[in-house]
């Protein structure tokens, strides 16, 4: 194969254009993340509450949405003796706390809070 360089700058120029894309949309999504408060989770201030006194917001979460922990399993895909391992404190990932927000339709970083401000 021969090397073409008019090739090569002209993807060079697209890679560019991209990564400049790519940085004003993560700019758009930071600057519109940066109203949202902990009081816009849609949740009742005794639900807020409980997770600021120290329960596990998954499990204040789960059962103020009346699910058990079979059912929010069946929804996020986490097994439900998982479940109840991150219920009693242990630790989990990213992906982990994205499937459990978007299953309790809250967003990720309630989810992963170690204190919630309202």
């Amino acid at each position: 194969m021969k090397y073409d360089p008019d090739f090569v700058y002209d993807l060079e120029v697209r890679v560019m254009d991209l990564e400049s894309k790519v940085e004003r949309l993560e700019g758009a999504i930071r600057k519109a993340m940066s109203g949202v408060k902990h009081a816009d989770y849609d949740l009742p201030d005794d639900v807020l509450d409980r997770i600021r006194k120290g329960e596990h917001p998954v499990r204040v979460i789960r059962l103020h949405r009346l699910m058990t922990q079979k059912q929010l399993s069946e929804i996020c895909g986490i097994r439900s003796n998982h479940i109840s391992a991150i219920e009693r404190g242990m630790d989990f990932g990213l992906k982990s706390a994205r499937r459990l927000a978007s299953a309790l339709r809250v967003p990720v970083d309630l989810i992963q809070a170690t204190e919630v401000k309202g």
